[in-house]
This record gives C-alpha cells, structure tokens and sequence, in this order.
C-alpha cells in the first residue's frame, strides 16, 4: 500500500511539473509547430468537400502549378473522390518541354527588365534579377528618373529597392526576405489591403524618404550614377527597424517551395503576429503550405497564431492542473481512510 501511495505521489508531482509547463507556454505566448500541424491537418479534414478539392485542381491546372496539381490529385484519390480524366491530359500537355519553350522567352526578358511576375517564368526571372542585384538597381535607376522629372516617388518599390541594394551580399535569409518583399509589393500589396498597410508600416519606420529621394535624384543626373547611388542610399535606411521583418519572409521564402508560394501564403498576413504565423506554418508543411492554406483558409494560419495557441495552452494547463487537485484530494482521502 506504501508503495501505491508513493506511485501516485510521483504521478502527482510529475503531472504538476507538466501543468507548470502549460502555464509558462501561455505566459509566454509560446507556439508550437507541432500542435499548430496538428489542428490545422484537423481543420482542413473537417472543412474538405469534393467540391472545394475539385476547384482547388482546376485552378493549379489553370495557373500552371503542376505540383501543386498533382499533390491536390493524389489527396482527391485518397479521399476516394472522382478523378477525372481530362485532368491527366491537362497534366502530360502542360508537362512537355514543347509547351514551357513557347512561353519562356518573352516572359524571362519581361522579368528581367520590367519585373513583372504574369507567369512562373517572367516571376523566377524577376526574382533572381533581384538577387542579384540587377533588379534593384533597375527599380532605383526607374524611381530616380521619376523624381527628377517630379513625379510621385514609389515608395514600397524604392524602400524595398534600396534595402535590396544594400543586403545583396548579406545573409542568404535577409537577402530573400527582401526579394520576397519587392515580389508583394508588386503582386500582393495591390491584392490584399492588410499586407499592404503591414509592408507600408515597417518601411514607414526604417525608411527617410526625403533622404532617398534627394539621393535618387543626385545620381539621375550624376556621370558616374550607380557609384553616387550606393554610396548615399544607406543613409536613408533604418535596418534594425526592419529586420525582424525582413527575416520572418526570408524563412517564408525558404520554406515554401517557390515565390508564387510564397506570395499567396504572405497575402494572408495583416501583422506581424499573423506574419510569424505564416512563418511557423511553412516550417510545418514545408512547400505544401501554400496548398493547406488554399485549402483550409484564415482557420489554418490562426493555428499557428499566439492568440489561439496561448488559448490552448491555457485550457491545457487548467486541465493538468485541475487533475493535480483531484490526484492531491484522492491522496488525502486514502491516508484518512
């Protein structure tokens, strides 16, 4: 019997350390991937209908995100939903070699020189313009002929363009938190009002926009431009006010398969709550994110959020806690009995 006791003294001991766990991962709004996962796959089964799979494939087909499509037909069959033939077709057609030369090289010399990202092509080539610096000096240079002739300055394209400037040969996670940065602000900025007011606000606090402007517009009419450029551009800039910022998209974009994954998973952030959310979320799925987000909606990033994991947290630590007290009463009723 002694021993019993001491067995249920143990547990009891053991399943408060657990409760105190609980309670310092709400005090300190800890997220966790793992439970994030977890209730996201839960929310995504619950919320899944043929309809929704079906319509999800179509448009991976539509927009050429092959992977994507076929992923969506694997989890259609596992589902034991109706496949349709004419998907295949859509697949081996798009698949040829015939079919993607047609398309590259109009839309890589548009990347290249204008950054547009109307297609996958035309966005890897705008991208990797911008990692190597092609690009940046490519929006300042366009910019700068804006302000000498009184134009508006551009804002989100300028900041980010001479942020880019200046870590081309930083980290490789700056340097693509960056680019990612100058890809929304082309794409998703003009599709989704919270991320724009969000891209606004943490360039408001790191840019002086004054300083760049006249910086621009010395190097426009300056011979040697390029050289004027970067060596005053770094004075307009804050980094330390946009790192954080900067480094959140850079594991995004790292994560999540691809740039046009990337931007469809950033267009869902309003804060930096809900970008660090974004953030635990690709490291979660990996380059299937985008996918479970196209899938699950807002409910599947709120998964990874503080808000609602410190709720989980809280009720899990309230359970633990209230069957300490249980185990506690049950020890002190035995020993009176």
């Amino acid at each position: 019997m002694r021993t019993l006791n001491r067995l249920r003294l143990l547990f009891c001991i053991l399943t408060f350390a657990i409760s105190l766990g609980f309670w310092a991962g709400y005090a300190y709004e800890y997220t966790s991937v793992a439970i994030g996962k977890k209730i996201a796959l839960l929310v995504i089964w619950w919320d899944m209908t043929p309809e929704l799979l079906h319509t999800e494939i179509n448009l991976s087909l539509e927009e050429d995100r092959l992977e994507d499509a076929r992923f969506l037909i694997r989890m259609n069959q596992e589902y034991g939903y109706p496949h349709r033939v004419t998907w295949d077709e859509e697949l081996e057609r798009k698949s040829t070699f015939l079919y993607a030369a047609k398309k590259a090289p109009k839309d890589v010399y548009r990347g290249v020189a204008y950054g547009e990202m109307a297609s996958k092509v035309s966005t890897s080539a705008a991208i990797t313009s911008d990692l190597v610096g092609i690009g940046d000096f490519r929006d300042l240079a366009v910019q700068g002929y804006k302000v000498s002739k009184g134009e508006e300055l551009d804002k989100l394209i300028a900041g980010l363009a001479a942020f880019g400037v200046v870590t081309t040969f930083a980290t490789p996670i700056l340097d693509a938190g960056v680019s990612l940065a100058k890809a929304a602000a082309r794409q998703t900025a003009k599709q989704s009002s919270g991320f724009r007011n969000l891209l606004s606000e943490q360039l408001a606090g790191a840019i002086n926009y004054n300083e760049l402007s006249h910086s621009l517009a010395a190097s426009e009419n300056a011979p040697n431009g390029l050289i004027v450029l970067s060596e005053r551009v770094n004075r307009s800039l804050r980094f330390d006010k946009i790192s954080d910022f900067f480094k959140e998209l850079g594991i995004i974009a790292n994560n999540s398969g691809g740039m046009r994954n990337s931007l469809t998973l950033v267009s869902r952030a309003t804060d930096m709550d809900g970008l660090k959310a974004v953030s635990h979320a690709t490291k979660a799925f990996g380059d299937q994110a985008a996918i479970m987000v196209r899938l699950g909606g807002e409910k599947v990033v709120r998964a990874f959020g503080k808000r609602f994991q410190r709720l989980v947290w809280l009720i899990a630590a309230v359970l633990t806690l209230v069957l300490v007290l249980i185990q506690i009463a049950f020890l002190v009723f035995w020993r009176n009995f």
